[in-house]
């Protein structure tokens, strides 16, 4: 009895986690869900890592970030002992997206990951372009793990590789013309004057010293109120983050 017991609910998990695409709220059709099974099967199986695709059409009360944690969570997602992975949440009531990283997920995804992640899949959310916004959840993921594994991260350098180049050429030109002119200035043999009294008439200008003087101040003082504040989340709680769109 025991043994069919832990048989069905072993059954139970592995199908519950068979599953990585949840479209609760009905957006993909047959084709679109397939490819994207099969694409975080593909990621998955490369890095050791869960991907997660979500979708609700209300999440009632609930705040998404919470949701999205609670759901991967409960739902057994994740790979190695730190349940390795990234959920991503919409909700299509409220407009509500979440982004839940776990494990070696929540270091991969710093602020600059997470900020291009965000601005990635929420601008496709916002096009109702649901379908790219989830493969490009996919692709960008795909990107931070490779570059984990090659002990890289995702930072402001590699985000702004491109603007960066452009700017090497632009200080570049500018330096080549800053000493252009200045071996240009070199062979100018005549002199500026530095000084304004080389083209004053002598004793044309008077200057007369004006002071002010301050008999009296005033200081006002106001009491600064000390604040107290509280410790943040502990634990695996509190990793999702969103917001509409």
């Amino acid at each position: 009895m025991i043994l069919s017991l832990s048989l069905s609910v072993f059954a139970q998990e592995v199908g519950i986690k068979s599953f990585r695409v949840i479209d609760n709220a009905g957006i993909l059709n047959t084709e679109q869900k397939a490819y994207l099974e099969e694409r975080i099967a593909s990621v998955s199986a490369e890095y050791n890592f869960d991907l997660v695709i979500l979708t609700e059409r209300s999440i009632d009360t609930s705040y998404p970030g919470e949701y999205a944690d609670n759901f991967f969570d409960s739902h057994g997602y994740g790979t190695g002992p730190n349940r390795d992975g990234s959920l991503f949440l919409q909700v299509t009531e409220s407009r509500d997206y979440a982004l839940s990283p776990s494990g070696r997920g929540f270091e991969i995804l710093n602020n600059t990951a997470f900020n291009k992640l965000e601005d990635d899949t929420v601008k496709f959310l916002g096009d109702r372009k649901y379908f790219e916004a989830y493969s490009v959840f996919i692709d960008n993921w795909e990107t931070f793990l490779t570059l984990e594994a090659k002990g890289r991260n995702y930072n402001f350098f590699y985000r702004r590789n491109g603007v960066l180049v452009l700017i090497a050429w632009v200080l570049a030109i500018l330096t080549g013309i800053y000493i252009v002119a200045l071996w240009k200035s070199r062979m100018n043999t005549a002199l500026a004057q530095t000084r304004a009294d080389a083209y004053t008439v002598p004793e044309s200008l008077i200057y007369k010293e004006k002071k002010d003087r301050f008999l009296y101040s005033t200081v006002t003082k106001t009491k600064r109120e000390k604040s107290s504040s509280g410790g943040g989340s502990s634990g695996r709680s509190g990793r999702g983050r969103g917001g509409k769109y």
